[in-house]
């Protein structure tokens, strides 16, 4: 293991410049198979199978990863001071990955069919749980000045799960077995691509002392809770669609949603890099520039959507049903309108993710959480009724009000903020 690991470091020159490009590769390749996985199944087994496979790793798998991460990075990543050890960090992911996988047989037993479903989403959950525990480990490289060791992590082990349960689809046939084959895979690629390189690296501290579950749940809880309900606001669509159609249809409109993942990673790869610049004019007290500043990533982000649009109705049914084969593309020709309705929600999601870093540049954290539980009662009702009545149109129809509605939400308290903040109140 220490081979292993010391290999998996590499050298000790140009740590910066492989910071920042195995963190693109790694968060690309993961964002890519997330996209496409869902696809494959439907072109390989059919859009039944596809379904029960988008609902499990794409939505509810999401969902309980949020459980196991628990909002820790940005807590782990930002201790410079070492306030908690990463054995506490770890202790601590031990308990939210048991609570996600409590959660996850809660959800499985009460909600989901009996049979193959409930299966596979056990499985692809346990696929994610695992993912939310090498977080902790992909933090701590990052907390120790070694990103690229995160990318790496990110990069290796989404490929060599995904090569298995690829090998294993094409050859048995058997969602069931591909998603089992996938979840030792990950087990083993953590053991890989995480523990052993860990365990190369000096003055990592593993000791745990008492108070730090209480300690590390204050400092987390409420980023748990924003990022839980915005994640759930985002899919209450895709959980209405699972529960009221069939799972063909789950396949056919989480398809639709991969332009829109497109759309997001392109704007996170936009965003990331200015929310610095942002922090830094509001040190300042510079209000105008970071008014521009907000306003040029929200005319990006604009222009985004708006070329994804035209690239979707021109050609998106097409490139899709390339994805997922021809039976399920026939099915897909009568939703160009629900494909649209999904990218314009998908840029209205990727611009108030803008405005809600702006929130938390701000220090509007408690007006987030208010924003997201309101939204969220909104987004249950209004896709339990859109789909009860219009199916998948009500779906979509459901999706992009609520992205718009939060927009609109979102940008009323930025710029309530921005009139009240104590650093911009010497701006005219």
């Amino acid at each position: 293991m220490n081979g292993i690991g010391s290999f998996f470091i590499g050298s000790e020159t140009n740590i910066a410049k492989r910071n920042v490009l195995w963190n693109m590769a790694g968060s690309f390749i993961y964002a890519l198979t997330s996209m496409l996985l869902g696809a494959v199944v439907t072109r390989t087994l059919g859009a039944a199978a596809g379904g029960i496979f988008f609902f499990a790793f794409s939505t509810f798998g999401q969902q309980i990863f949020i459980v196991a991460y628990f909002g820790m990075r940005p807590v782990q990543v930002t201790d410079a001071g070492e306030q908690a050890t990463f054995g506490e960090y770890r202790a601590f992911r031990l308990l939210s990955c048991a609570a996600a996988v409590l959660s996850t047989l809660g959800y499985g037993f009460l909600f989901s069919a009996s049979g193959e479903a409930r299966t596979v989403l056990f499985l692809t959950a346990g696929y994610k749980i695992l993912d939310g525990f090498a977080d902790c480990y992909d933090s701590e490289f990052q907390r120790q000045g070694r990103l690229y060791l995160a990318g790496k992590s990110n990069a290796f082990r989404t490929l060599g799960s995904v090569a298995v349960f690829l090998a294993l689809l094409f050859v048995t046939r058997s969602l069931v077995a591909a998603c089992l084959g996938a979840l030792i895979g990950q087990a083993g690629m953590i053991l890989l691509c995480c523990v052993a390189p860990l365990s190369c690296l000096p003055n990592v501290r593993t000791e745990r002392r008492r108070g730090y579950i209480r300690h590390l749940f204050a400092k987390s809880r409420w980023l748990f809770l924003g990022a839980f309900l915005d994640l759930y606001i985002f899919a209450a669509s895709k959980y209405a669609v699972n529960r009221y159609l069939t799972a063909a249809d789950n396949s056919y409109y989480t398809t639709i949603f991969i332009p829109t993942s497109v759309i997001n990673l392109m704007a996170n790869f936009v965003i990331r890099p200015v929310l610095t610049l942002l922090s830094e004019q509001r040190e300042r007290g510079d209000k105008a520039a970071f008014q521009a500043t907000v306003a040029k990533i929200g005319g990006l982000i604009f222009v985004l959507t708006l070329f994804g649009a035209g690239l979707a109705w021109l050609l998106g049914i097409p490139v899709l049903s390339l994805l997922v084969g021809v039976e399920a593309g026939k099915a897909l020709r009568g939703l160009r309108t629900e494909l649209l309705l999904v990218i314009l929600g998908g840029g209205f999601y990727a611009l108030l993710n803008l405005l809600y870093y702006c929130l938390v540049i701000l220090e509007r954290q408690g007006l987030i959480f208010l924003i997201y539980v309101l939204g969220t009662g909104l987004a249950w009702l209004s896709a339990e009724q859109g789909v009860q009545r219009f199916g998948m149109r009500g779906a979509a129809l459901s999706y992009c009000g609520m992205m718009l509605l939060l927009t609109l939400l979102f940008a009323i308290s930025t710029a309530q903020a921005l009139r009240q903040d104590s650093k911009f109140r010497g701006e005219a």
